[in-house]
């Protein structure tokens, strides 16, 4: 019973790190955009310890105009396709994908579309915490 908690404990504890990474792009924006966002985006990643090993969840956040579109979590390799609210009423997504530069560091890119034209990458790199 005291393994248990020990590993309860642990998950919990594993659970609260986070790695914030921001970055911001000017987009060549289509020509039905009234005026071009200003786009940023945050990556929000939590590892979990747990009895199948180690697994890493994480989360992107993608602003326009510091106003929350897109947000969606990405599959355990780090790719997705995530939908979002409109702008300037545009349908707006983005494809994600994150490739390893080092044995604790990634760096994730997103492809971030309008009307599915491609307005911008942003880049992002992120840490494992641990």
């Amino acid at each position: 019973m005291k393994k248990v908690y020990v590993c309860i404990a642990s998950l919990f504890i594993a659970a609260c790190t986070t790695h914030h990474s921001h970055t911001v792009a000017h987009p060549q924006a289509p020509a039905t955009v009234t005026k071009p966002a200003h786009i940023t985006g945050k990556v929000d990643q939590v590892l979990r310890s747990g009895i199948l090993g180690k697994s890493v969840t994480s989360t992107v956040f993608i602003y326009f105009d510091e106003v929350l579109h897109i947000t969606g979590k990405l599959d355990r390799t780090g790719f997705g396709e995530l939908p979002g609210i409109s702008y300037q009423d545009k349908r707006v997504s983005s494809t994600c994908s994150s490739r390893p530069t080092g044995p604790k560091t990634a760096e994730l890119s997103c492809m971030v579309f309008i009307d599915s034209k491609s307005v911008t990458t942003l880049v992002m790199e992120t840490k494992r915490n641990r």
